[in-house]
């Protein structure tokens, strides 16, 4: 996401921060299955994205007006189904990726032989990585073979 020509980091992506919190924090500490049941959740504030967050309410008081009207739970489902409909897009350009490197054996034989140094756990993530950096720099080098050429 750019903004005026910067770009934001993953930490400045926040969800917006609602002005009157349903769930307190103890019960959130209550429902916490994944982590220190005794951590205190607290939300951070970044002032840009807050600054980006009430220009859009600005720019569009209509769609502001119908998410402050949506009901809690259809809200939640809401960020759930983009999470979802967000992490399904990932997986199919990281299939992409895969697919695109799939008959290049010198790089089939240079990506394992870097994968054997990863964990298991971590060896389909490295994978895509390595195929994404690879599928980049192929795209960079034809762009700078066509401007030389050019």
């Amino acid at each position: 996401m750019q903004t005026n020509g910067e770009t934001m980091s993953r930490k400045e992506n926040m969800p917006i921060k609602r002005p009157d919190p349903a769930i307190s924090n103890s019960a959130v500490q209550q429902q916490s299955p994944n982590g220190d049941d005794h951590a205190e959740f607290e939300l951070r504030e970044n002032p840009r994205i807050n600054a980006q967050i009430d220009a859009y309410k600005q720019q569009f008081p209509k769609k502001w007006a119908f998410i402050k009207s949506m009901p809690r739970e259809r809200l939640e489902r809401a960020l759930v189904l983009a999470k979802i409909r967000s992490y399904e897009q990932r997986q199919k350009l990281d299939h992409g990726l895969l697919r695109k490197v799939e008959n290049n054996e010198a790089f089939k034989k240079d990506c394992e032989a870097v994968l054997k140094h990863y964990p298991e756990s971590q060896r389909e993530q490295a994978r895509v990585k390595l195929a994404r950096d690879y599928v980049l720099s192929q795209s960079r080098e034809q762009r700078r073979g066509v401007a030389v050429a050019a």
